[in-house]
């Protein structure tokens, strides 16, 4: 007899996010995990998860590993990418092809403008919902085999489209993974929360803005552990320029979209740089450098970069654009961003440059207006 309680959740992308979550979600004997994955040849049944001094935590299962998308997506109730949204883009023709009829489509991040990819799939009655943030902080330690759980969050939020299924997600999110699930008001409060998509590009950028062919870091730098007041100065100054766009968001639900002072508990620049810097989890997490001859430099291939800045922030200015509003500093991240990729955000003065056509942005999928943005996370 089929049992109503099982679930088939199907994860894409075996990276830090995908490894550990796959194991998370084993823990539930009512949860089938599926694993669609370009290396299957690579993944072993079982996972080992390890806490952060290396001892095992527990072991989880991963009960199909393939990459035939039938076998995966199209068996799946629920299907969650761990993609980023440069490579989910190469994707998206896959899962809308085999996803089934009434299945669940979500993302973990859920910031990038993952949401305007599957917009004919919403309109066709798909749920899609987003992870406000990561479930957990983790980092693989043999790929396919095990993965270090540096810390996993005590609450979850969730946010979906249309809105008022999120209520629904958050029930068996907080069934399965045993931890507090909050539903948001709307999906708005994923995408343009003030997580990777500034703190990222913010420390990019005052730390590299500097860097020219011939400079070398003789060490490579901890991304957090060496936080410094001008990183800080420059993160709080792009969070700013996004509260005040959200009071343009009139008649939309954006309180869940907290400001990075309220979501750190600090007052000001100096203390954000003693909180960022002292977060255990962070410690060890280095900068996206690579080491050269003389010495390391950035390495421009880094996901940080290539999702961060042209799937992350430039959707925040997408937005911004549509408002009519003003962000000088975003504005000189992105501008330093052109400069060092070669690639064209901006025509003289106007946020409209030949490179964005290919992004995620909100107006590339028919959202020109305060209406439009409020119709399309109704």
């Amino acid at each position: 007899m089929k049992n109503e309680n099982v679930i088939k959740i199907c994860i894409l992308g075996g990276g830090n996010i995908g490894t550990l979550l796959l194991a998370d979600l084993s823990r539930n004997k009512n949860v089938i995990t599926l694993l669609h994955t370009s290396r299957p040849e690579l993944w072993k049944k079982h996972i080992q998860v390890l806490k952060p001094t290396g001892e095992l935590d527990f072991i989880g299962k991963v009960d199909v590993i393939s990459n035939d998308p039938e076998a995966t997506i199209g068996q799946a109730d629920v299907i969650i990418s761990t993609l980023p949204t440069n490579v989910l883009m190469d994707s998206t023709d896959i899962i809308k092809k085999h996803i089934k009829k009434g299945a669940m489509l979500g993302f973990i991040p859920g910031s990038g403008g993952k949401e305007f990819l599957f917009k004919d799939l919403i309109s066709s009655g798909h749920v899609v919902f987003g992870f406000q943030r990561v479930h957990a902080i983790s980092r693989i330690s043999v790929y396919g085999e095990s993965v270090y759980n540096l810390g996993r969050k005590d609450e979850l939020f969730f946010g979906s489209i249309p809105s008022k299924e999120s209520n629904k997600i958050c029930k068996i999110f907080e069934k399965i993974l045993k931890v507090k699930c909050h539903a948001l008001p709307n999906y708005l409060s994923v995408t343009l929360v003030p997580s990777n998509q500034i703190l990222h590009t913010s420390r990019l950028y005052s730390m590299f803005k500097n860097y020219c062919e011939g400079k070398f870091w003789n060490k490579e730098t901890l991304f957090y552990k060496e936080w410094t007041d001008a990183d800080s100065k420059v993160l709080l100054s792009c969070d700013r320029e996004l509260q005040s766009m959200l009071l343009k968001l009139k008649n939309l639900d954006t309180s869940y979209i907290k400001s990075l002072k309220e979501h750190y508990g600090v007052e000001n620049y100096k203390e954000m740089t003693v909180k960022i810097s002292n977060i255990p989890a962070f410690s060890g997490i280095k900068s996206p450098m690579i080491q050269k001859e003389y010495g390391f430099i950035p390495d421009f291939n880094s996901r940080y970069f290539k999702e961060d800045f042209p799937f992350g922030l430039c959707v925040i200015r997408g937005f911004a654009e549509i408002l009519n509003h003003k962000m000088p500093s975003v504005d000189r991240l992105l501008k330093w961003y052109e400069k060092n990729f070669f690639v064209s955000f901006y025509a003289g003065k106007n946020y409209d440059g030949e490179s964005l056509k290919s992004l995620s942005l909100p107006q590339n999928f028919g959202i020109k207006s305060l209406k439009d943005i409020a119709d399309f996370y109704e």
